[in-house]
């Protein structure tokens, strides 16, 4: 008596759906017509139906059997996946991960994590580049690249938000005492003002006016293409600056910093991750990649 599983029966079903025939079905998965068609049998008998029409020269798949394939593909993609997960759970994650990120942001949130990184995954390398330009992933240069924006444009590349920060407009109590405190955006024309700029950007802060953006162009006492830059001449009391609040946070909490203007809102910043959607996601870039929605926000992939 030939036993077979409930499994091998899916995948039966699945072939023969397929293949269009046993016959077909029995050649694909190397085994005898008459095993494709015990496996089919006992399905029916289990699902209390019919799921082929046969005749002597045509088989057509019913209702029911249209349902049982669509079940079927979704039943045998989760156990194939269950079987990589646990077959990868057994291998330690090695090789190189090339890598872009934002200098800044590289220095202040990420180097503390790729540290704790590297403790846990000692098998994986990393080449990564420092750089607030954007660069080519399509290349090849880079398997993944980090990117701190407002808004991504359109591409065929996949993304993942991985989290969002706010700006804010500060500077030190010393500097307020002797200059005042803006009480509007439309103020700051008044004020020394540090900005941060790449070539081709304009010299405005922006702002959100209800949902509107408020464009507020200046003559900046300072343009630097680097943050660190910025937060070194705010710190030296010489003006006001829109910077990413993570920059920031612990000069503001200790007070070295006063945030002001706080009753407008600024555009959100946000750290997208991005790979080329034809390259595949090996084991080690998966880790990396989980170990990165843990440690600062989740977001599913997307196009």
């Amino acid at each position: 008596m030939i036993k077979i599983n409930q499994l091998e029966s899916l995948k039966v079903m699945k072939a023969v759906v397929e293949e269009g025939s046993f016959t077909g079905a029995a050649k694909r998965l190397e085994i005898s017509a008459a095993r494709v068609s015990k496996a089919i049998e006992q399905l029916e008998i289990t699902l209390d139906a019919v799921l082929f029409k046969r005749s002597t020269r045509h088989m057509q798949v019913t209702d029911s059997g249209e349902r049982c394939y669509q079940s079927a593909l979704l039943l045998l993609g989760q156990w194939q996946s269950l079987q990589q997960e646990l077959a990868q759970s057994r291998q330690k994650p090695a090789g190189k991960i090339r890598l872009s990120i934002p200098m800044t942001w590289g220095l202040e949130v990420f180097a503390p994590l790729l540290g704790e990184f590297m403790q846990l995954y000692p098998e994986i390398e990393f080449d990564t580049q420092l750089n607030d330009q954007q660069v080519n992933l399509l290349a090849g240069d880079y398997d993944l690249v980090l990117r701190l924006t407002g808004q991504l444009a359109d591409s065929s590349l996949l993304c993942q938000k991985i989290t969002g920060y706010r700006f804010v407009v500060c500077a030190t109590p010393q500097y307020l005492a002797q200059y005042g405190m803006p009480e509007s955006p439309t103020d700051l024309s008044e004020h020394a003002c540090l900005m941060y700029q790449l070539p081709g950007m304009a010299k405005k802060w922006q702002f959100l006016q209800g949902n509107k953006p408020l464009d507020i162009y200046l003559e900046p006492k300072l343009v630097a293409n680097n943050s660190l830059l910025i937060k070194s001449a705010l710190l030296s009391h010489q003006g006001l600056a829109h910077i990413p609040e993570f920059i920031v946070a612990d000069e503001l909490a200790r007070g070295q910093l006063n945030e002001v203007l706080t009753g407008f809102t600024t555009p959100a910043l946000n750290l997208y991750l991005l790979r080329a959607k034809e390259h595949s996601l090996s084991y080690r870039m998966q880790v990396f990649i989980a170990f990165l929605r843990e440690r600062l926000g989740q977001s599913e992939w997307s196009l």
